[in-house]
């Protein structure tokens, strides 16, 4: 029965499904979040997410073997709607207004955009001091 409930637990160590925790990133007018999945404490992806009132800003960056290797940015322009009684109010119709992709180059990223870098290495930090 011991010998069972050793394998038992094993198993269930060795199967364990990816985990997924939450982080608060910065201010923003409609929330933000930091989302870390990781597989056998080893992070897979982090996606990073800022409403504010007239953009919506997201950040996927992907890992192997627990390093980040890419970083995508994208920005959403805030759909609102123009008319009528709930005119201004969120019309959840975000056309995407910019996009783009980074490679980490020996673990690092660069990125000529300086908004871009610091809210990456924001991010980055933040998770980092996550663990």
């Amino acid at each position: 029965m011991k010998l069972f409930l050793c394998l038992w637990m094993l198993a269930s160590v060795v199967n364990a499904a990816p985990t997924v925790r939450d982080l608060d990133w910065h201010p923003a007018c409609d929330g933000s979040n930091i989302e870390i999945v990781s597989d056998k404490d080893k992070i897979v992806s982090v996606t990073a997410w800022a409403t504010h009132f007239a953009v919506i800003l997201q950040w996927t960056i992907h890992y192997l073997d627990g390093q980040p290797v890419t970083a995508e940015f994208r920005e959403y322009k805030r759909g609102r709607i123009q008319e009528g009684d709930k005119a201004g109010a969120p019309s959840g119709v975000n056309p995407l207004k910019r996009i783009e992709t980074f490679k980490a180059q020996e673990g690092r990223f660069a990125c000529p955009d300086k908004a871009l870098q610091k809210q990456l290495a924001d991010i980055l930090a933040k998770v980092a001091k996550d663990g």
